[in-house]
Order: C-alpha cells, then sequence, then structure tokens
C-alpha cells in the first residue's frame, strides 16, 4: 500500500478506483454521472470546484454517498491551501 504525502483529489479517486481498473473511459464515466463530458474533464484535472450537485451526480454515478465526494474535496482543497500559507512570520514586518 502506498501512502500519499497529499490528500488525494477528487479526480485522483475517480481516475484510480474507477476508470483504471475498469477501463471505463472519460465519455463513458461523464455520461454514467450525468456530467457534460467538459466538465468532466475539469473535475479530473482538478479546476473543477466539487459542490452539491457534482456530488450528488458522482455520487449516483459511481454508487457511493454525495458526502464522500463532498469530504473528499474538502480535505484536498484544505490541503493545498495549508502547502500554500506561510508558516512563520517575517519579523522586518513586526513593528515596535
Amino acid at each position: 500500500m502506498q501512502i500519499l504525502a497529499n490528500a488525494p483529489s477528487v479526480g485522483d479517486i475517480i481516475h484510480e478506483l474507477y476508470l483504471k481498473p475498469t477501463h471505463l473511459s472519460v465519455e463513458g464515466a461523464a455520461e454514467l454521472c450525468g456530467i457534460p463530458l467538459e466538465q468532466f474533464q475539469r473535475i479530473l484535472d482538478g479546476s473543477e470546484t466539487i459542490g452539491y450537485e457534482l456530488s450528488y451526480k458522482l455520487a449516483q454515478g459511481f454508487k457511493t454517498s454525495y458526502t464522500f465526494w463532498l469530504h473528499l474535496a474538502q480535505d484536498h482543497q484544505t490541503e493545498s491551501v495549508a502547502h500554500t500559507e506561510p508558516t512563520s512570520q517575517d519579523d522586518s514586518d513586526v513593528s515596535n
């Protein structure tokens, strides 16, 4: 089992758990979920925000709960933000 350094994105999960093992095409997966192909491509590449509507469509298509997708997206986004925030304050910015 591989330990991930970062929380996987929704696109990572779709690719690794649904597309790769089943050989389902991107077009087929988009149709299965009732999501336009262009929007599904944005989900896979991480540029589409996953809200309630998309999480329900993914849940219906992949037979999961909608909260699975919401939490996955939230965990990935939270970790991404945590990695971009500065970890320490520059002393030159502090006024006395």
